[in-house]
């Protein structure tokens, strides 16, 4: 369970999780 305030995750933590869901669906799509 992620906690969820202004400061975390960072805005930084987000879109790297983001990059990698990104790049986990493209690899499952091919």
């Amino acid at each position: 369970v992620l906690k969820i305030t202004s400061t975390t995750p960072s805005q930084l933590a987000i879109q790297e999780n983001a990059n990698t869901l990104a790049r986990y669906a493209s690899i499952c799509q091919q």
